[in-house]
């Protein structure tokens, strides 16, 4: 008896199938795009107005990002005009052109992922949250605010939301005349000081933070010491000494990179405020 027959069929069965499926889906993405096509010509030609004209958004899927808009992880998908993530229900969708800044928060060092946080032009809608989007993800995201003009900040720590806005809804003009989102994120202006300052007014507290640095912080430091085991003496003061010095290189590196961003943070800003005028 050939034992093997059987299977043989079976895994004929199965490439059968793929076929199949793969023919399937060619097919209705041809009907699809034959539809979306004609409904266009049809709409071009009977449409007087162009915002009565039906349009379709084309995803960019590289550039695609997970992210935590609501409550669920999702895939979230920048178009031409919008920002969607259609994997839950209600669906996510954002209208880029009703975004007035763009604000990474968690950008620290030894983090995994940050989140984004858009603020819209209307000042009485509260600003949208987009959290736990992967750290290597933010380049692209950058790039990609770049391209549509959006005015766009790195922060260390997260924002209080909800108290920023109440204040600067109580004296529009005061914050007008006052420099904008320059007088809260402009990276130049920001010392050591009005970093904590800052940080405790309008940052929200997150203890779940702090606990994960501490984590990463911790396995630095086992690191830094079995490499020190082997020059140094295993002496207590010298141990602390090596993770001030660690530290410090730490915050030289964050204070570099930021002053690397404020050239293009400056130009975003004349670009900004020539697009609102």
């Amino acid at each position: 008896q050939d034992l093997g027959h059987g299977s043989r069929w079976h895994d004929r069965d199965g490439v059968l199938e793929e076929q199949e499926e793969k023919r399937r889906k060619r097919k209705y993405n041809k009907l699809f795009f034959d539809f979306k096509n004609r409904v266009s010509q049809i709409s071009e030609k009977f449409s007087s107005d162009r915002d009565m004209k039906i349009e379709y958004e084309e995803p960019f899927k590289q550039i695609a990002f997970k992210g935590v808009p609501g409550k669920e992880q999702v895939s979230i998908i920048p178009t031409q005009n919008l920002l969607i993530a259609l994997d839950d229900k209600p669906p996510f969708v954002l209208t880029i052109d009703e975004v007035d800044l763009a604000i990474m928060e968690r950008c620290q060092f030894g983090l995994r992922e940050f989140d984004l946080t858009f603020v819209f032009k209307d000042f009485s809608k509260d600003p949208l949250r987009v959290s736990a989007i992967p750290k290597k993800k933010l380049d692209s995201i950058k790039n990609w605010l770049r391209t549509l003009n959006i005015l766009h900040y790195e922060r260390r720590d997260a924002v209080n939301w909800k108290k920023l806005m109440k204040s600067i809804r109580e004296d529009l003009k005061d914050f007008a005349e006052g420099g904008g989102w320059l007088a809260y994120f402009d990276p130049e202006e920001e010392s050591d000081e009005d970093e904590e300052d800052s940080a405790s007014e309008f940052s929200a507290p997150a203890e779940e933070e702090y606990s994960e640095e501490e984590d990463e912080y911790e396995s630095a430091s086992e690191e830094v010491e079995e490499e020190s085991d082997e020059d140094y003496d295993d002496d207590e003061e010298e141990e602390g000494e090596d993770w001030d010095t660690l530290d410090k290189r730490a915050v030289e590196h964050d204070r570099r990179r930021n002053r690397e961003e404020n050239e293009f943070n400056r130009t975003a800003n004349r670009t900004a405020k020539r697009r609102r005028k």
